[in-house]
């Protein structure tokens, strides 16, 4: 290798085929929760008014917030998976950190909610106003509604397992806290109908219980998001074994910098090595390409790597 040069290599062809089939799984899978949830939103919202449950109308717009969840997933998170382009050369990633962070708002706006009606509530009781007891189907629609959550959950989780969407992970474990949620709820509304009047004010005290589990899941989900905007590297122990991977590659003589980065579902990885300054342009390449092939090994189809090989001559 007599000059320097600097090799830089992309699966983006492969990688952009296996991300569109990914999205098709992700966009089926968040259509399919969307229909659910809207069918407990009116669940939830006709057997709460009807059935005289401030807790189940609370949990009724604890769905609206999951609907609206699903709406920004499919808008957004599809487009995390399209091909790279001149204009965004690392592809679109970002898209479905952005949605990660209107989840996140939508919760939030949610919580606030609830609470406001869970304290005008309990206020009328307190101001002597009779509350009004439960219907019992509101039981049965809580129970109705646990049980499809935790269904839910178990399919998103899978599903984003298997496309490595972290978004879609976040909101499985979303509708498992609407399941716990749901519990709580069930607690309250029980209480309050078959206890007698004085366990009622238990109804609007279950809403506050919900807003817990509702600010939880938005957190977690805005911190991770927070950090890929801020181009945070990706978790230590991943980058130490991809430290290793690209030191240990035969042909590296040393590797000078290393920089990863997250953007949705890809993990992005740019490295500098340092190879025998006698090699030829295309034993550059090979090894380039190893360091690649090794890395899709260890942490899945979805990254985007970039090597650059300098002589070491000239280190």
């Amino acid at each position: 290798m007599k000059h320097n040069h600097a090799h830089q290599i992309n699966l983006a062809g492969l990688l952009d085929l296996h991300g569109i089939e990914e999205a098709k799984q992700i966009r089926k899978a968040v259509t399919i929760g969307c229909i659910v949830n809207l069918m407990l939103l009116f669940i939830k919202l006709f057997f709460g008014y009807y059935g005289h449950s401030d807790a189940l109308v609370a949990d009724g717009y604890h769905s609206l917030g999951d609907v609206g969840t699903d709406i920004v997933m499919l808008t957004f998170v599809g487009l995390s998976f399209r091909p790279i382009s001149k204009t965004f050369a690392y592809g679109y990633g970002k898209f479905e950190t952005f949605a990660s962070l209107v989840i996140s708002g939508i919760l939030i706006f949610v919580a606030v909610m609830v609470t406001t009606e869970a304290i005008e509530s309990i206020e009328s009781y307190m101001n002597g106003e009779t509350l009004s007891r439960p219907d019992s189907w509101t039981v049965v629609a809580i129970i109705f509604a646990i049980c499809t959550k935790e269904m839910l959950y178990r399919f998103y989780k899978k599903v984003g397992k298997r496309t490595r969407c972290n978004a879609l992970v976040s909101s499985a474990w979303h509708h498992r806290s609407d399941a716990f949620a749901s519990i709580a709820t069930l607690a309250g509304v029980s209480a309050a109908h078959f206890l007698g009047e004085q366990w009622r004010i238990l109804d609007p005290c279950t809403s506050l219980v919900i807003v817990i589990f509702i600010i939880i899941p938005a957190v977690r989900l805005f911190m991770p998001a927070f950090r890929e905007l801020m181009e945070g590297s990706i978790p230590h122990e991943d980058y130490e074994d991809a430290e290793n991977i690209i030191r240990n590659q035969k042909g590296v003589a040393k590797l000078e910098m290393l920089k990863t980065r997250k953007s949705g579902p890809f993990l992005i990885f740019d490295a500098v090595i340092g190879v025998d300054g006698s090699l030829s342009i295309d034993t550059g390449y090979e090894i380039a390409s190893e360091i690649e092939t090794a890395l899709i090994a260890k942490f899945g189809k979805n990254i985007r790597v970039s090597v650059v090989t300098k002589p070491t001559s000239t280190l």
